[in-house]
């Protein structure tokens, strides 16, 4: 029911039309019927839906006829109108005028039919009376609701009712005699080409004729009129041709919204660029071009760098300005013959056809990089932006569609993960790297549903009382019988989207840990736990924290969290208010890696930060490098004199320990005083370390 669902997306179009309109499988199974058939037939939709039309057919033979001409699996589409003998729910029956079409999916693989019907048991009745209640029949024609034209058997006009004489432009009396085309012209809505007329078929043939699609009536004053129509033959009593009638009706505002619907269907209702579905069918038309031509061609994806700050930080709005500029800016440097998309909120795709070389597909990027790095301003604001672009090429890097878009967006993957504001092509040795990301990807999914992470926990020391008082949670994978770190795991997670589901796991384990020690009467003042920024960034992130502090029943005060630089800046409003209410509640925010990243006093003043870390790289080289003393102990004295606690990262030896406690520093933890360890052993880590003991191997933590 999917693909039906689909083709039926603007069902109100179909809900409003006075014909019965339904679908059916290629089974003939009723799928869906508009409110029209319920008041022709008298079933409701819930009663004939599943139901073969077979139901309602007054004549059983009819329904077999018309599955084989109409509604096979494989004939030929027939959308000509026929008639046929219909049955109500009540019995009573019923002459209807049908058409049907080929319903198909987006690959053009038939799936079903529509098929409309409309009671014409009043038409037939009066085009059976015709000669013999004249009189009576000008009296109906006058009132009923389509344009009538009649002819004689030569097709010269014999009679206009009003509908029609207003849509003609041609009084009644004035078109008498005149040949049919003089008065009725029609052409093709889109070639503007002469359209057969059907009272030409009906008096050589015989038989009912309906007109073609999407025609055009050319009006007397000049007007062009959307139109349905069908012609008749009349006959006399001895089945004579005496001429034809035909009846039509205005179309015009269905069709305006029809394509409407289609342009709505195809386009971006934002930019006016061709949406994402167009975008895949131009796609299919350049391969099919240049599989005949021999020809090539480039696929670029761009995606606008950190789109989301720009909504963020200035609204909606002037994201919404930024998009319509950028697509304005682009399509003019795009050739007419290639093809321009808007795929996704700040993605766009670009066609590029008859390639002679990949230089060409790099110009234009560079080209579209410049467009988009020129300040929009819009008001007195002003955006300066940049682009990433992954560009793969015909026939070298796919073949089919699916190919080409999968391995266009490795490609801009690629640039964005190495920085962004960049473009690149794509290369196999970019596909292994991703695949095996993908696997990595996977087994975590599976390592979260299998509970193969743990935690390790690793000693705060306070240098001025000698014993540790508090420690930082650590998430480990046992992964195939190894124990992985999170170096070899938490960036695969935060690419692929998994780091949010991870984090909170580690941080729910790590405060049940808490509480778990504290009911055992051991107690320290601090659990430090690592968030990513993309937990800070999920919706309800501090209503989460919040409510496993209370169901731990633990002092907010007793939690650290620690958040990168990186965080730090994304200034937009939700960051910043997540940061603020989670200082709220009490519990503390410190800066991991302080200094080897993106340091910035105005980040430490706009932000609720109580605690900086200091990384373990400016240990290493302590005491042969001055600049990092001067580093270290500068840190030192800005967190002193800012009210800000900090924590030296990375202490493996007794002479730095002694330096950090010289220049003041209060807190440290690294592999001095011991490893990071299993829950059940960070109570003897924490006697060892108050006993003075230092510098313990890893056997002697087991």
């Amino acid at each position: 029911m999917d693909s039906f669902e689909s083709a039926f997306e603007h069902q109100f179009i179909l809900q409003a039309i006075g014909d019965a309109i339904f679908a059916v499988d290629l089974d003939r199974h009723i799928l869906w019927a508009n409110p029209a058939f319920t008041e022709l037939f008298q079933y409701s939709a819930e009663e004939a839906i599943g139901k073969t039309t077979a139901f309602l057919y007054d004549d059983p033979d009819d329904y077999e006829e018309q599955g084989r001409l109409r509604y096979s699996r494989d004939g030929l589409p027939d959308t000509h109108p026929y008639e046929i003998l219909y049955r109500r729910k009540d019995g009573s029956t019923f002459w209807g005028e049908a058409r049907g079409a080929v319903v198909a999916n987006e690959q053009g693989e038939r799936i079903g039919f529509t098929v409309s019907i409309r009671d014409i048991t009043r038409r037939r009745q009066l085009m059976r009376d015709l000669h013999r209640e004249k009189e009576q029949w000008f009296v109906t024609l006058k009132s009923i609701g389509d344009a009538v034209m009649t002819t004689d058997d030569q097709g010269r006009v014999t009679y206009l009712n009003p509908l029609a004489e207003e849509l003609t432009g041609w009084g009644s009396d004035e078109a008498q005699g005149n040949p049919i085309a003089q008065i009725f012209r029609i052409v093709n809505e889109y070639s503007r080409a002469p359209v057969e007329n059907p009272v030409e078929r009906v008096l050589e043939q015989g038989v009912i004729v309906g007109l073609a699609n999407h025609t055009l009536l050319l009006s007397r004053d000049g007007r062009e009129i959307s139109i349905e129509d069908s012609a008749a033959p009349v006959r006399d009593n001895e089945g004579s041709l005496q001429g034809c009638v035909i009846v039509f009706r205005d179309v015009t505002e269905k069709r305006k919204l029809e394509q409407r619907i289609q342009y709505q269907a195809n386009y971006d209702a934002l930019t006016g660029l061709p949406n994402r579905h167009l975008f895949q069918d131009r796609l299919t038309q350049a391969i099919a071009q240049v599989q005949r031509s021999g020809r090539s061609f480039a696929l670029l994806y761009l995606d606008v760098d950190h789109f989301k700050n720009i909504n963020d930080r200035l609204g909606h709005p002037f994201g919404d300005h930024v998009l319509v500029e950028l697509s304005r800016r682009f399509r003019s440097i795009v050739r007419e013959t290639d093809t321009i998309a808007r795929i996704g909120g700040d993605e766009f795709a670009i066609v590029l056809e008859d390639l002679s070389d990949r230089n060409e597909a790099l110009v234009l990027g560079r080209r579209l990089m410049n467009e988009a790095g020129a300040p929009i301003r819009i008001d007195h604001t002003k955006s300066d932006l940049t682009v990433s672009i992954g560009v793969a090429l015909y026939p070298g890097d796919g073949t089919d569609a699916t190919s080409l878009v999968r391995n266009a967006d490795i490609a801009l993957y690629q640039v964005k993960k190495s920085g962004r504001n960049n473009i690149r092509f794509f290369s196999r040795e970019m596909n292994r790297t991703v695949q095996k990301h993908l696997k990595i990807a996977a087994d975590l999914r599976d390592g979260l549903d299998r509970e193969q992470f743990f935690l390790h926990y690793q000693p705060i020391v306070d240098l001025e009382r000698e014993q540790a008082i508090g420690v930082e949670a650590l998430v480990r994978w046992k992964h195939r019988r190894t124990v992985r770190y999170p170096d070899a795991f938490i960036p695969v997670a935060e690419e692929m989207g998994l780091i949010v589901p991870l984090g909170n796991w580690v941080l729910k384990t790590a405060l049940r840990q808490m509480r778990e020690w504290r009911e055992q009467s051991f107690h320290f003042v601090r659990m430090t736990v690592n968030v990513a920024v993309k937990q800070i960034q999920s919706n309800g992130f501090a209503d989460f924290l919040e409510f496993l502090l209370k169901d731990n029943r633990l002092d907010p005060a007793l939690l650290e969290i620690e958040i990168t630089e990186r965080t730090l800046l994304f200034q937009d409003h939700h960051v910043l208010t997540t940061l603020s209410r989670i200082g709220e509640l009490g519990v503390r925010i410190s800066i991991d890696d302080f200094g080897t990243g993106y340091s910035s006093l105005n980040y430490i003043r706009n932000f609720p930060v109580n605690t900086l870390k200091i990384d373990r790289s400016f240990l290493q080289n302590l005491f042969s490098n001055r600049y990092d003393q001067a580093i270290v102990r500068t840190i030192l004295t800005m967190a002193q004199a800012l009210s800000l606690g900090v924590v030296v990262e990375g202490v493996e030896r007794g002479d730095q320990e002694r330096f950090l406690k010289e220049n003041g520093c209060v807190l440290v933890q690294g592999f001095y005083y011991g490893r990071p360890v299993l829950p059940e052993n960070i109570r003897p880590l924490f006697d060892r370390i108050s006993s003075g003991e230092r510098g313990m191997s890893p056997e002697q933590l087991r």
